[in-house]
């Protein structure tokens, strides 16, 4: 074998060392006394924390993020779905508002069909009061009629009778529809008023908004 043969037989020896030493990763984790060990495999007992890969010159080449634990990713999950629940209010009420804007032109409008529905829920308490008060009258004629005969030694009959619990069954069902009623002229009193004060509060951004933009 000739000097020159020996020669690049060495070289290339080198060079293949040198090209495995280049490509050598070594692996850096924290062990369980909180020490910094390195070595060519993670142990698995530390496999699920962050590790850091070293080449051969000890840079970071690669950082490996520890796996999250089954508590953290329902946390995030949880995050999550309440941001999507934030966000998904924030364009229903953008909706409201815009559709608050498109309905009214004044805040005096709204005050408008505020009186407006408040009259009309007045008009069919009265009706049905004073329906109630025929009722009444007829259901006391009723009963004094069966005190009647039991005073003078009769049994009021069947007819009478199913009259009375009749008349008394449609005042309960008047009673409970003016409750009801007045229940909702309440809700259209609190909705209107929080639809005057959003709107008053949206027109004032609009105007400043209108303001800075002259």
């Amino acid at each position: 074998m000739t000097s020159n043969s020996i020669r690049l037989i060495i070289v290339s020896t080198l060079f293949a060392i040198s090209t495995s030493l280049s490509q050598a990763r070594i692996k850096c984790w924290t062990n369980s006394d909180g020490i910094r060990e390195c070595g060519n495999v993670v142990p698995p007992e530390y496999a699920q924390q962050d590790t850091r890969e070293l080449n051969s010159l000890g840079i970071t080449t690669k950082v490996s993020k520890r796996a999250k634990t089954k508590e953290e990713l329902e946390a995030e999950e949880r995050k999550t779905a309440e941001e999507r629940e934030r966000q998904l209010a924030l364009k229903k009420q953008k909706e409201a508002d815009q559709l608050l804007l498109d309905t009214f032109a004044s805040a005096d409008d709204i005050i408008l069909a505020r009186e407006g529905k408040l009259s009309a829920l007045d008009a069919e308490i009265s009706l049905r009061e004073a329906h109630m008060k025929k009722l009444q009258t007829s259901l006391d004629k009723i009963v004094a009629a069966a005190a009647d005969m039991e005073r003078r030694g009769e049994i009021p009959g069947e007819k009478i009778l199913g009259d009375i619990r009749s008349v008394r069954t449609q005042i309960e069902q008047n009673k409970r529809y003016i409750e009801n009623k007045r229940q909702e002229k309440e809700r259209v009193r609190e909705k209107y008023n929080a639809d005057l004060i959003r709107y008053k509060k949206l027109r004032a951004e609009a105007d400043y908004q209108a303001s800075l933009e002259k």
